[in-house]
């Protein structure tokens, strides 16, 4: 049923049940995988200049953190399992789960996407928003959000 599996990595959320959901349904469907981690950018608007005028906006990329070798690590595991293909992809938005649902996994023409459930606050969720939640309102395709075993 399905055969490319993209699993959306926010920051922190690379556990040990996406981990093993994700090698599972693979394996059950022989499908491929594509982990994908999406740093998220921030734009900076300065103040007006003295003319009156907007300066242009400056994006930030954030290089704070790297998962390189979790992704790797990950990597290894399942294709020690018996996945037969994993690619990883990474890169930077102003919109990680957008970019995700619509460009990444376009691209890769993914027929699932896998993510993991957020473990913010109401509140937090509420003001800075939900990876899985937003990943879900703008995929095109099936959607699987993995809780986290500690919940």
């Amino acid at each position: 049923m399905y055969k490319n599996i993209l699993v959306a990595i926010d920051k922190g959320s690379l556990t040990e049940s996406l981990r093993e959901k994700a090698i599972q349904q693979a394996l059950a469907f022989e499908a491929k995988l594509t982990l994908c981690h999406i740093k998220k950018n921030t734009v900076v608007y300065n103040s007006m200049i003295s003319v009156g005028m907007f300066s242009t906006p400056r994006i930030i990329q954030d290089h704070s953190y790297s998962l390189d070798e979790a992704l790797e690590a990950m990597k290894r595991e399942a294709l020690d399992a018996g996945v037969k293909e994993v690619e990883i992809v990474q890169t930077h938005s102003s919109s990680p789960s957008i970019a995700t649902a619509d460009v990444i996994a376009s691209a890769y023409q993914a027929d699932l996407i896998m993510c993991v459930r957020s473990d913010k606050t109401s509140l937090n969720r509420l003001l800075l928003g939900s990876f899985s939640s937003e990943l879900i309102n703008y995929a095109k395709c099936d959607v699987l959000v993995v809780r986290n075993k500690n919940e």
